[in-house]
């Protein structure tokens, strides 16, 4: 109990209680603490004590708070420094080359879709965290009622309503635009495959972020681009120094990369550091393709902090930056609707797009827009975001309880994607094969560059459905990599 004859104020009283039960396991990671109201009758303080020893342990990073359900626990950040682990360093750059290891990916690709694995590897959300009652209710309804037009082909630039969704949606991140500049895809892949078609040609160079996500680096590839990856940091993006020695040295064409929650790194590029890349983009008179398909799935911030509600489309007055987004990540991989504002390049995408696919599924277009209408998805992502943080806090605490210490790892502020450095030695593909024979998926860190510079890193999926066994699964990957430690 509080011990009112002492200097300490009452609320730090209550603040050290509840860390000592936090350490000791009484409420575990991601638990409800009691309630404020709760606390102020059992302490027999009144409710603004109780409310200023909860703010403080939100401060220090022991609790988070959610608007109307109240206060959780978070892992805590501390780890780092108690177990001398650290996030991953600054990454290295290289010379431009081909790229050179689609046929591996492929072949990882195929042994992920197997449904006996844990996923931690591919970066699908579960259905069990996904609105799919909601999805199926719209599916349904359209089927019924707008048979004639979900028979029928639909061309591009996509279903009319959907893009005016679309392009009222674009404005919460600072882009204002006519739904007329949105171009809908078959998923984020087709958006990210018309907008470097239409910016270059077979031989030409981009920029890239290093590690890079390896569909990007399997696109350049199919379309006989050369990459050049550059430095980047795993908390706030792409380095502008070696980004701009680099333009200055080669002749590169374009800039692909993500602002917000990078896969695999989970980085995101402050605004104003976004604002001088695009700068740099125009004095240079470079393309920049903005991959933002974890862009929506933003962390809820703490109090004190501003969310990053901007992208680097947000900075675009000359249409130099073609903007690529999609549903698959928030709401289902499977409908493959995505979009793009391919900016300057919007003649030459809908040329592209109209003599291959036309556009995406007339069905999921109309379901879609179907559901976009009456604001259940801002619901349903209010919710996502909420279980992600908690999902990424989790995966976070497994890390630093059961991987060895010097094991290294991100912390996000968004998507579902861990970028974890293993300790020096320790081959991730190694890891990678010895986890597949106890039904774990992870994707080896040396498949997201064409260096071997990631060769003891991985990338982990924490949109999952949290239960033991994906607690067990973790600990059995940091039993594994502890024995090929000790090798």
């Amino acid at each position: 109990m509080l011990n009112r004859q002492i200097d300490t104020p009452l609320y730090e009283q209550i603040a050290e209680q509840l860390i000592e039960d936090i350490g000791s396991g009484v409420y575990g990671v991601g638990h409800k603490v009691p309630s404020v109201r709760h606390m102020s009758r059992h302490m027999g303080v009144s409710i603004s004590t109780v409310t200023q020893a909860y703010a403080w342990l939100e401060d220090q990073g022991w609790l988070r708070a959610r608007p109307q359900s109240g206060y959780y626990v978070r892992a805590r950040q501390h780890f780092a420094s108690e177990r001398g682990t650290a996030t991953p360093p600054l990454s290295r750059g290289e010379q431009p080359a081909a790229f050179t290891k689609s046929e591996r990916i492929n072949n990882m690709l195929q042994r992920l879709n197997q449904p006996r694995q844990i996923n931690l590897g591919a970066a699908i959300p579960d259905p069990a965290i996904l609105p799919l009652r909601q999805l199926q209710t719209h599916i349904n309804k359209v089927s019924r009622f707008n048979t004639r037009q979900i028979v029928a082909y639909q061309f591009a630039p996509g279903l009319e309503g959907l893009r005016q969704q679309i392009a009222v949606r674009m404005r919460d991140v600072g882009v204002r635009c006519h739904q007329d500049d949105v171009v809908i895809t078959n998923g984020c892949a087709e958006a990210v495959t018309l907008g470097l078609r239409a910016a270059t040609q077979p031989g030409d160079l981009i920029a890239v972020e290093s590690p890079c996500y390896y569909g990007i680096l399997q696109i350049a590839a199919m379309l006989g681009l050369k990459i050049i990856e550059i430095p980047t940091d795993p908390a706030t993006g792409i380095s502008l120094d070696a980004l701009q020695l680099a333009l200055h040295q080669w002749p590169i064409k374009l800039i692909a990369l993500t602002a917000r929650y990078a896969n695999p790194t989970g980085s995101a590029i402050p605004s104003d550091k976004q604002r001088r890349l695009v700068e740099l983009a125009k004095q240079h008179d470079v393309g920049i393709l903005e991959d933002d398909i974890y862009g929506e799935l933003g962390f809820p911030v703490h109090r004190d902090q501003a969310p990053l509600m901007s992208v680097l489309k947000s900075y675009d007055d000359d249409g130099r930056v073609m903007y690529c987004s999609s549903f698959s990540k928030t709401l289902a991989a499977g409908l493959r609707v995505g979009w793009c504002l391919p900016g300057r390049w919007y003649q030459q995408v809908i040329e592209s797009q109209t003599f291959t696919t036309f556009s995406a599924s007339s069905l999921c277009q109309h379901a879609l827009y179907s559901y976009l209408q009456n604001g259940q998805y801002d619901r349903h992502l209010r919710q996502l975001r909420v279980r992600l943080a908690d999902n990424s806090q989790r995966f976070l605490d497994a890390i630093a309880r059961y991987f060895p210490a010097d094991t290294r790892v991100s912390e996000p502020q968004g998507g579902f994607i861990l970028w974890v450095c293993l300790p020096a030695g320790v081959s991730a593909l190694t890891l990678y094969q010895l986890a597949d024979e106890h039904s774990i998926s992870i994707v080896p860190g040396d498949l997201f560059s064409n260096t071997d510079h990631f060769d003891e890193c991985m990338r982990l999926n924490c949109a999952v459905n949290w239960n033991g066994e994906v607690e067990n699964a973790l600990a059995t990957l940091g039993k594994l990599v502890t024995q090929l430690a000790r090798q």
